[in-house]
């Protein structure tokens, strides 16, 4: 048997609507592809028929296999279990919305052999943001993201974008470290790579399209996001990472 190229992993929860379209668009993708791939939708405590739809989908992508989770504990523990679940050479996550999609991998592909991490980007000047966040939630990211690049992470303009590559051997250690179960999760992840591990970040420019019926609750997930960050920030400077990797 082929080893597997490639490893998609997909984060839900009461996905049941948006997660078919999703799949079907992955399926089209693959027919002109040469890429081995397995997907793993991991269920995040779904309320509704998110794991009988996406076993359904078998059918029609057979290398597709659902991680289900009984209780809802956040994308970052969604993502770090399908992670440590991977097979292939390389290991990617993207979101069950299709913000970015999964054709934008080959824009990916050609940076990873030289960097262990490579990440879309939606705030570079060839990012193509086809359909935009509201105003307000815009401000909020941009930031954000100065305070992030601030304090934790040098040279990524970035970091929340879902739509990240990884080598499979890197993403290992990284998420076996990672503690951060909601939003912040991205930013965590990125703080490992580069501080403890001094692995490569790569960021390229990707197509992003907002989607109208987005989970994310700006004020609230901003403020835990910036506890997030600060945690984070603490378990650096005090060696917490480095003496769970021991």
């Amino acid at each position: 048997m082929r080893p597997v190229d490639l490893s998609i992993i997909i984060p839900c929860y009461n996905e049941a609507q948006r997660l078919p379209a999703t799949l079907r668009d992955i399926a089209k993708y693959l027919i002109g592809s040469d890429l081995t791939v397995e997907i793993i939708v991991v269920d995040d405590g779904s309320k509704d028929d998110t794991v009988a739809v996406a076993n359904s989908m078998t059918k029609l992508l057979p290398m597709l296999r659902v991680l289900p989770f009984t209780k809802n504990q956040g994308k970052g523990h969604a993502v770090k279990h399908g992670m440590l679940a991977t097979k292939g050479k390389l290991a990617l996550f993207m979101d069950a919305d299709n913000s970015t999609p999964i054709r934008e991998v080959a824009k990916l592909l050609p940076f990873i052999t030289q960097n262990e991490v490579v990440i879309g980007s939606r705030h570079l000047h060839e990012s193509n943001v086809v359909i935009k966040q509201p105003f307000y939630r815009i401000v909020i990211s941009r930031l954000g993201n100065l305070l992030i690049q601030a304090l934790l992470i040098r040279g990524v303009r970035d970091t929340q974008c879902g739509f990240k590559l990884f080598q499979t051997a890197a993403a290992h250690k990284i998420f076996a470290l990672q503690r951060t179960t909601g939003f912040g999760f991205d930013m965590e992840v990125l703080a490992i790579a580069q501080s403890i591990f001094h692995y490569k970040i790569k960021e390229v420019p990707v197509s992003w399209y907002n989607s109208k019926d987005s989970r994310v609750r700006p004020i609230h997930d901003a403020w835990r996001t910036l506890n997030d960050l600060f945690r984070i920030k603490h378990n650096l400077v005090s060696g917490a990472y480095k003496k769970s990797s021991r």
